[in-house]
């Protein structure tokens, strides 16, 4: 059971719903202003969850924040710094794990795995996603193509970020 935790998910991807062109891709096509929007959310945030690949392209900007690194390269758990931890998240209950350290607000930044593990165990609340006005046409998509799932969620706002067209969703559970 989550109780007190919040879950979101924090994403943007490119009109054909890629996150990524590769593993090692840094997230540096995103606009200024979702850069802004995901900046604000973070501040909010009591600890952020990414994917080992994400971190790896991602680790200046996130080793000010609390971190938690899913990784199947650590049995449980290991300390890398004062505030990031790698886990193992097919050895370690998450929820037990936030509970300890008394975060409340989780921001999920990905990726596919990450994204894919959190739906499927029914953990996300709620969903920004912001929609780029890009095509890679190959990449990563935002979940595993083998997650076969009806969302529950509703749609509680669409907000034009740009006048390139970038656009920010938001679905709520």
């Amino acid at each position: 059971m989550k109780k007190n935790i919040k879950f979101n998910i924090i994403v943007a991807t490119t009109l054909d719903g890629k996150i990524a062109k590769n593993h090692n891709h840094f997230s540096d096509w995103t606009s200024k202003e979702d850069k802004i929007f995901l900046h604000k959310m973070l501040d909010k945030s009591d600890c952020i969850i990414v994917g080992n690949n994400t971190y790896k392209t991602s680790i200046k900007p996130l080793s000010k924040r609390n971190c938690i690194v899913f990784t199947k390269s650590v049995k449980i758990i290991k300390q890398a710094s004062t505030n990031c931890l790698y886990i193992n998240p097919n050895n370690i209950d998450i929820t037990e794990l936030l509970k300890a350290k008394k975060y409340k607000n989780i921001d999920i930044l990905g990726g596919t795995e990450v994204f894919s593990y959190f739906l499927g165990k029914n953990l996300i609340d709620e969903i920004y996603l912001t929609i780029e006005p890009i095509i890679f046409g190959t990449g990563l998509p935002l979940f595993q193509a083998d997650l076969n799932q009806n969302l529950c969620y509703k749609l509680k706002s669409i907000k034009k970020l740009n006048k390139k067209g970038s656009i920010l969703l938001n679905y709520i559970k």
